[in-house]
């Protein structure tokens, strides 16, 4: 987020434009030259997601230095911050640039950018339109296809499936919900409850989970929308005098976290599938524009990876910047 969590992220310590702090850059002269310069709007640098993003995308550019110089400036999911933020970019003429809009009304914007010829490439969220090069993003129907496969295959094809959700209305939830009903609704002995709006918080999640239990409904499955809610959830679980007697499965998305990979391999959750960090790919993208190479695809969608027990030792090392 693997997700367009404007609204999700209201309990988390925002940074960016506005709060003082300075935008993030590395250098940019080579053989008293300047370098030129991929700007990147962030919508934000808070939730675990963002930061891995953020941490991915720097150490992409630091493999470019000699090419580039790279600034990235968050914009506290408030989008006329955003839109200030663009705007100053401008002013240092950049030769690409990078936006993660924190909600569509960021698209005056990001179209001013392109029809002055710079090209934008957009990361994760998308605008309307059709002035911008390249989006870049995960597909969050597939993973919630695959999280549902998974789930259905544990069970053997038969039993309940407790989903948590995020925010109800918001596109990046209804992906992940739907995708997963795909699997589930191919497996007749499969039976769903949808679970409360817990907005992707944790305390939420084990707030709902903890009222949950006390109903005494059976269950085998936790199905979370993101990580920090099967933790939650799970916590909840942990801690009831009225859980099941039979352990159910919890199953999260994001993988952007070592306590998740940790809690993995220790068998606390059974699985997580990575939202992936369109940062890398688009700096990799803009260092072929650099050297005028215009992008082949449009849109490029990221593959998911399923995280276990058996793959969760490798996924840490190819994964070095996971949040802590």
């Amino acid at each position: 987020m693997k997700i367009n969590y404007a609204l999700a992220l209201v309990a988390l310590a925002l940074v960016g434009c506005g709060s003082g702090q300075k935008p993030e850059s590395s250098p940019g002269v080579a053989n008293n030259r300047p370098l030129p310069l991929v700007a990147f709007s962030q919508a934000n640098s808070a939730d675990p997601w963002r930061q891995v993003f953020d941490a991915d995308t720097k150490t992409a550019a630091e493999k470019h230095a000699d090419a580039m110089s790279y600034e990235m400036q968050a914009a506290e999911d408030d989008p006329n911050k955003q839109i200030n933020v663009i705007e100053t970019f401008m002013l240092k003429n950049p030769k690409v640039l990078l936006v993660s809009p924190a909600t569509e009304a960021v698209q005056s914007a990001t179209d001013k950018a392109f029809d002055k010829g710079i090209p934008v490439i957009l990361l994760d969220r998308e605008v309307q339109g059709d002035k911008w090069t390249a989006y870049i993003g995960g597909d969050n129907r597939e993973i919630g296809r695959q999280a549902g496969q998974f789930i259905v295959e544990k069970l053997g094809g038969t039993g309940t499936v407790l989903m948590v959700q995020g925010i109800s209305d918001i596109k990046p939830t209804i992906d992940r919900r739907e995708g997963a009903m795909e699997s589930f609704q191919n497996a007749p002995g499969i039976k769903v409850i949808f679970g409360d709006d817990c907005k992707y918080q944790r305390q939420a999640a084990q707030s709902y989970m903890e009222s949950f239990l006390q109903s005494r409904k059976a269950f085998d499955a936790v199905y979370a929308h993101n990580d920090e809610m099967a933790i939650g959830a799970l916590m909840a679980y942990q801690a009831s005098a009225n859980k099941p007697a039979k352990r159910p499965l919890f199953v999260g998305v994001d993988g952007c976290q070592q306590e998740v990979i940790q809690m993995i391999k220790d068998g606390l959750l059974d699985a997580t599938f990575k939202y992936p960090g369109p940062g890398p790919k688009a700096i990799e993208l803009a260092a072929e524009i650099l050297k005028g190479k215009q992008p082949t695809e449009k849109r490029i969608i990221l593959p998911t990876i399923k995280v276990t027990k058996d793959n969760a030792d490798q996924y840490m090392i190819d994964n070095p910047n996971l949040a802590n």
